[in-house]
């Protein structure tokens, strides 16, 4: 996982994560169930509704690492995920036959890398104020998706179809065509995104109403984003448009300069912004929960490093196309290809976060052990949005009061259908709680369409009696 960190971190194109929906929390991540599920510090971002109840009878809880990543390709085969994305291993480089039946496979399909660190995380709940919370998290994606024409040129480079012919000058080849299309027209229908966000959330949540059978919470989430990069490219109706803003860290050059040029290559931010959720939570008999909530509302604006991509023709390519599967660092080599890609530099650009709807429903039938359903609903198409909904059942079950399992099925946004299995280890009084969790067990048995993942918390501590 450290090679996922590095690689996406590093080149900055990409919430769990990924806006909070493939959910970082070793607690949720093997059953999918979080919004009527989470407490504490766990469900910012998620339903901050559920600060004004605890799932054990500590007022503290503290972490200071939990981690969700995730690689899906319906394209790369899963042993090639594992060579390049999780064991870090230096790929070969492609041949020519390798080149087109990579661009074959691409046509189409999708490609996404996820990763969410909450650094850490913190919160105090009462019966009497409520429950407020903080997290420092990380959150990062990157996904693509190519139509044919781009998959050929992308992969193949000046030996696509798309060229006519090959001229050879000092060493350099370059492909040209005698019926040129913009790059709008060649990528219609293709998209690549990538956000990289640090935020910094605070979260206030408690109890509105309550009778014998019925109490009803609400809560809201601030947050402070610190931009450190954005990739927002896509072609529709045969036009391009697209926006970059990274940080010096990642080392894009463009050809052009910008009004906006950040110096250097230090890690420094390239935006900033301000969002908020807004979270409530039904519970009925003190046995099933029933929630709503809607999450990173607000806007994140891009100062440093801006760029607008300009829709030009493509008439002729000294790109030999992608080398290997490591798709990060060779669209990074893409997007400053200037005989492919036409960069203007900018001020500024303002765009809204990607903002989603949850709804979710949990059943608590013994100690620590729920069964629930999960839906989450993007309501934008920004980068860092998902595609599709996601919808998912799952179920967590105690042992011993020390050991929980838990798992589930889930379908759409970024992959195919998944079933997630978690694990957790705690003390009998809750003090201290461990995780592991994979979003797909399936990944472990089948060759095609994996989605290699994992979920862990390194360690929560809760201590206080709760009153």
């Amino acid at each position: 996982m450290k090679k996922i960190f590095t690689l996406v971190i590093a080149l900055a194109v990409s919430t769990v994560l990924y806006s909070q929906s493939q959910i970082s929390s070793s607690s949720a991540a093997g059953s999918g169930v979080a919004t009527a599920y989470l407490s504490d510090y766990q469900c910012l971002g998620i339903n901050a509704a559920n600060l004004g109840f605890t799932r054990d009878s500590a007022t503290f809880h503290i972490s200071v690492l939990e981690l969700g990543a995730s690689v899906y390709s319906d394209a790369i085969q899963k042993k090639d995920i594992k060579q390049q994305f999780v064991f870090g291993n230096e790929p070969p480089q492609f041949t020519t036959a390798q080149k087109i039946a990579a661009a074959e496979e691409f046509v189409n399909s999708k490609f996404a890398v996820n990763l969410d660190v909450a650094w850490l995380s913190a919160s105090y709940q009462s019966s009497k104020i409520g429950g407020v919370a903080f997290t420092i998290r990380e959150r990062t994606t990157f996904s693509t998706f190519f139509n044919k024409e781009l998959a050929q040129l992308v992969f193949e480079g000046y030996n696509a179809p798309y060229f006519d012919s090959l001229a050879v000058s000092g060493g350099d080849t370059t492909g040209i065509s005698k019926n040129p299309k913009t790059l709008g027209e060649l990528a219609n229908g293709s998209k690549i995104t990538g956000t990289w966000y640090r935020e910094y959330v605070v979260g206030y949540g408690r109890k509105l109403l309550s009778s014998e059978n019925f109490s009803l919470f609400g809560g809201v989430g601030l947050k402070y984003l610190a931009g450190y990069g954005i990739l927002d490219i896509e072609a529709t109706n045969n036009q391009l448009s697209g926006f970059s803003a990274l940080s010096p860290y990642t080392k894009v050059n463009y050809a052009n300069s910008s009004p906006s040029e950040i110096a250097g290559s230090a890690m420094k931010t390239v935006g900033s912004g301000y969002g908020f959720d807004l979270g409530a939570t039904v519970e009925l008999f003190k046995k099933l929960k029933i929630s709503a909530a809607i999450n990173d509302i607000g806007s994140i604006k891009w100062t440093g490093n801006v760029y607008a991509a300009n829709d030009t023709i493509v008439n002729n390519v000294k790109n030999g196309g992608f080398n290997n599967f490591n798709m990060i660092k060779e669209i990074k080599g893409l997007i400053q290809d200037s005989t492919i890609f036409s960069w203007k530099g900018r001020e500024s650009k303002t765009i809204a976060l990607p903002t989603n709807m949850r709804f979710g429903i949990s059943y608590d039938f013994a100690y620590r052990s729920n069964i629930g359903a999960d839906l989450y609903v993007p309501v934008n198409n920004n980068a860092g949005s998902f595609d599709k909904a996601i919808i998912g059942v799952g179920a967590t079950v105690c042992f011993f009061k020390v050991l929980s399992l838990s798992a589930g099925y889930a379908t759409g946004g970024d992959s195919g259908p998944v079933v997630p299995l978690g694990i957790m280890l705690s003390s009998k009084d809750g003090s201290w709680q461990m995780g592991l969790a994979s979003r797909d067990a399936l990944t472990f048995i089948k060759k095609n369409d994996p989605t290699i993942s994992i979920a862990f918390g390194f360690i929560k501590i809760s201590f206080g009696k709760y009153k």
